[in-house]
């Protein structure tokens, strides 16, 4: 549970101004309301660190489970205070578990793509994507000749870095080697629809 301590402070000092307006207090009585106020700021602020714990321990529930409990509370004759609150924390919870899985979905896309065209070998691989002006391209792909062309262990630690920054910020590009160009090139992976490789062909809706 982690609380921001600048939050905290910053929160105290609001509700000590709030308490001085709301009292009619001179202003020199602002200092001597700030020990009660920070200690106010920090209740709430452990308040809703275990709240917003508890919902991210929700959103690591399958969608559907989460979604089923919905379903019988919103059936219910009555809530009570309780029972509101319960569905609000789950219908948060049910879209941040929605949205989870859609990128993990994504991710193991990604992957899958990226695995096909590398079991190419020194073999080829044709690759079908979505240029950024909306164009299709066909590519040639040998993954086996891109390591003669790539930075290895006598790159400069720099080049390397840079190498690695760009990899972990565009994790939906990978490099390949275009056969017909002769020179590595870039595709991104998620607007792929379709890879032949070792004599096999395989499609992916675009979305």
């Amino acid at each position: 549970m982690t609380i921001n301590r600048s939050e905290i402070f910053t929160f105290a000092w609001t509700t000590a101004r709030q308490n001085l307006w709301s009292r009619r207090l001179p202003a020199s009585e602002l200092r001597s309301l700030f020990p009660q106020a920070l200690r106010d700021a920090w209740r709430e602020m452990k308040r809703r660190a275990v709240i917003a714990a508890e919902r991210a321990k929700q959103a690591l529930r399958p969608s559907a489970e989460l979604w089923s409990e919905i379903q019988n509370l919103e059936n219910r004759t009555t809530l009570g205070h309780e029972g509101i609150n319960r569905l609000s924390d789950l219908r948060s919870a049910y879209h941040a578990s929605c949205d989870r899985e859609a990128e993990e979905k994504a991710a193991a896309e990604l992957e899958a793509k990226r695995k096909m065209i590398a079991a190419a070998k020194g073999r080829f691989a044709s690759v079908t994507f979505t240029k950024k002006d909306g164009s299709e391209r066909v590519m040639r792909v040998q993954p086996a000749k891109l390591k003669f062309h790539l930075k290895d262990k006598t790159a400069s630690e720099s080049a390397r870095k840079a190498a690695l920054t760009r990899a972990k910020r565009h994790p939906h590009l990978m490099p390949v080697w275009d056969a017909e160009a002769s020179e590595p090139r870039s595709v991104n992976l998620a607007t792929i629809s379709r890879i032949a490789v070792n004599g096999a062909v395989h499609e992916f809706p675009i979305h």
